[in-house]
């Protein structure tokens, strides 16, 4: 399956867009970037013995009709790697993924850590798995992030993926975060139906040694899928996210709109869902699988699973801040200013196209000042610009 558009979030450098489709042969890696756990990134029950029982190699047979709605999956996949898990090679490893997902009636799966290299692929593992667990086609999407491992025997390319079940996905969507540390990030997106409009879904892989790129990564972020993402605000944003609830990183989806769905989990969990407090759909819950209880182990990290029924969301505000500046390669616009979530002290990554900058926001009420600045660090000249919520706010600047 094809998504039938491409739309780029970021100018990105480098990217690369991998499309499987059935019967591809590509492959990715057995490689990985070294462990990405800040403290307190440890599941209970991932430490459980795994489950080393073969999967089964026919799909479940509940002998009931699907309920309404379905399920979407998170999983960072450790890249190709086994140890921990149970299972001798990938091939077995992601026919468990498929198998639950499967049983689960996945829709959508959202994959980090996606690895391939010159002997296997994941993202066509995954896919041909996949298909041959439910009986219909799957679209997989695999965007480049970064080299895993790099010159050791491991080495392999790394990025995100997103899993589309059927022939329904439509766009996908691409950020570059401007703000990198030593391991490039980026985010992949994509639309879903469902019983009433679009869902759009983004993955996510955050920085996990660098606070203030996380910070300002999780910032971009969640400006990214107000802004560019088609159905905002019915969204989910969902993947790894490097840092823990209550931490600056999650607060700033937070700050935006975004409710964390997993909050009846732990305290020790970086992996997260988050759906916009104005989507008109309704979550039951993030549960916890791939832990060794119904599912075996297949990662260092468990899968987020949550089932979406359409529902009714909070009636909310759009407000577009935009401005026209050529910021040259390796440069990017920001804003701050005085109504939450904007501040004075730190910015808000803008959403580039081309020369035209440009974010929208769901929490800003009323009147506001508000100023742009270069790489968040060179403030615009003059006078402070003012800003109505609710409208499309428009101004020139210069630096």
């Amino acid at each position: 399956m094809r998504f039938a558009a491409l739309v780029m979030l970021a100018a990105c450098t480098g990217g690369e867009v991998r499309t499987n489709l059935p019967g591809d042969s590509g492959a990715p890696g057995d490689s990985s970037e070294p462990q990405d756990s800040p403290p307190g990134d440890s599941d209970p029950g991932d430490s459980q013995p795994p489950d080393t029982d073969p999967p089964d190699t026919d799909p479940p047979d509940t002998g009931e009709p699907p309920a309404s709605g379905f399920a979407v999956l998170s999983l960072n996949l450790h890249c190709l790697k086994t140890e921990g898990t149970g299972f001798k090679g990938n091939k077995e490893r992601f026919a468990a993924v498929a198998l639950a997902a499967a049983a689960e009636d996945v829709a959508l799966i959202a994959l980090q850590e996606v690895c391939w290299n010159e002997t296997e692929d994941a993202g066509a593992l995954l896919e041909e798995a996949l298909e041959q667990a439910t009986g219909v086609s799957w679209g997989m999407q695999t965007l480049f992030a970064h080299t895993g491992w790099e010159g050791t025997e491991d080495e392999a390319s790394e990025g995100v993926a997103v899993a589309l079940r059927g022939e329904e996905g439509e766009e996908l969507v691409e950020v570059e975060y401007h703000v990198q540390s030593s391991l490039r990030r980026v985010a992949l997106g994509a639309r879903y139906p469902m019983a009433e409009g679009w869902l759009d879904l983004l993955t996510v892989h955050l920085d996990n040694a660098d606070e203030p790129a996380r910070i300002a990564q999780a910032r971009q972020t969640a400006v990214e899928a107000l802004t560019a993402l088609p159905d905002a605000p019915n969204l989910l944003v969902v993947g790894d996210f490097n840092d823990l609830p209550g931490s600056e990183t999650i607060a700033a989806m937070e700050q935006m709109g975004f409710v964390d769905l997993g909050t009846s989990l732990d305290e020790d969990r970086i992996d997260f869902v988050f759906a916009h407090r104005g989507a008109s759909l309704q979550g039951d819950g993030v549960r916890r699988i791939f832990t060794g209880e119904k599912y075996p182990v297949v990662s260092d990290h468990p899968g987020m699973l949550v089932r979406i029924t359409a529902g009714e969301g909070d009636d909310v505000t759009l407000t577009t801040l935009r401005t026209e500046y050529d910021a040259g390669t390796g440069h990017y616009l920001a804003l701050r200013g005085d109504g939450a979530p904007l501040d004075w002290d730190s910015g808000w990554p803008a959403h580039q196209d081309g020369s035209s900058w440009s974010a929208v926001f769901s929490e800003l009420e009323g009147s506001f000042s508000y100023k742009w600045l270069l790489d968040d660090a060179t403030w615009q000249q003059g006078d402070n610009l003012q800003g109505q919520a609710g409208q499309e706010n428009e101004g020139e600047v210069s630096f």
